[in-house]
């Protein structure tokens, strides 16, 4: 099956070019930031950055991922629209099962899936936000399929796969070996994607349309849809119903996330959401509200700024 993410992956392969969107860091708030950070950084392997600005700035020594900011005083609501999961790419298969070897050695519960198109690691932070350790692996990936009212995928080699198969911990964890668990995230690792509850599809896809991403499954008896950004890996933004339909943003006491955002280098899909977003005469990016209602801020990068303000 085709899908324009799909297409629009092909298109940014042949003409040579990067992704649309690539994500920057997020803002989480949480109920007690020792204990946060604690997790953060002892278990899934930030390390502090040297940032300005309220909040605690965590990633990896080359850029920030997350930033933690206190005042939450209940932890993650359910049946709430706002974030489900946020996805942190690991470089290597090494650094996906060295950070399984870290949980397994610290006795966390995690969930390992087998996407086919990625390998998944699930775990929730002490407030009850949603992490994925993610290895993306879209070269495994033949096509999608459809079948009996039915989802599933056929693998690079036609076999079929229901896409939330269990991972193989012994395969897994032997390409660990080697590695030390304890040492900080890999100064490669970025986010991968998003994953919001959202109050009804459609309209977010249409939303997130307009900010440069593409449409790729769109699966209403499953209550779910995915969008690209142009790379082979097409799962960069998800969204669900699962927290029922018209689900109303979180409470502001609850931990939730606050805000992320995206990049481009595409001079065009910034122009284009101009008419979508709002722009900050200041630093020149833009901002809006998306339909889980977080605050998004999408920025030009520099070069391509200096490009357009040249033009």
């Amino acid at each position: 099956m085709e899908t324009p993410a799909l297409a629009l992956a092909r298109q940014r392969a042949a003409d040579n070019l990067p992704e649309r969107l690539t994500w920057g860091p997020l803002t989480l708030s949480v109920t007690d930031l020792d204990r946060a950070e604690a997790f953060w950084t002892e278990v899934t392997g930030f390390v502090r950055r040297p940032e300005p600005g309220p909040g605690l700035a965590l990633g990896t020594p080359d850029r920030t991922l997350v930033v933690l900011a206190p005042g939450a005083t209940s932890p993650v609501a359910k049946g709430y629209a706002g974030m489900y999961h946020v996805a942190f790419r690991m470089p290597s298969q090494a650094e996906f099962s060295r950070r399984m070897q870290r949980f397994i050695d610290l006795r966390l519960p995690f969930s390992p899936v087998d996407h086919l198109m990625s390998k998944a690691i699930y775990i929730s932070d002490p407030d009850g936000h949603g992490i994925e350790i993610a290895f993306e692996t879209p070269e495994r990936f033949g096509r999608f399929r459809f079948d009996d009212g039915g989802f599933g995928m056929f693998d690079a080699s036609g076999r079929p796969h229901s896409g939330r198969e269990r991972l193989d911990l012994r395969a897994e964890l032997a390409m660990a070996d080697g590695t030390d668990p304890a040492l900080p995230l890999h100064r490669d690792a970025t986010v991968a994607h998003l994953h919001l509850h959202v109050p009804a599809l459609d309209p977010s896809l249409v939303w997130f349309e307009a900010v440069g991403f593409a449409r790729n499954l769109n699966l209403p008896d499953f209550g779910m849809a995915d969008m690209g950004t142009g790379a082979s890996y097409t799962h960069r933004l998800a969204m669900n119903l699962w927290a029922g339909p018209g689900a109303r943003p979180a409470p502001a006491s609850s931990a939730r996330l606050l805000s992320y955002r995206l990049e481009t280098s595409d001079s065009a899909t910034f122009v284009a959401s101009r008419a979508h977003l709002t722009g900050d005469p200041e630093t020149g990016e833009l901002t809006g509200t998306d339909p889980a209602g977080v605050t998004l801020t999408l920025a030009l990068r520099a070069i391509q700024h200096r490009k357009e303000n040249a033009a």
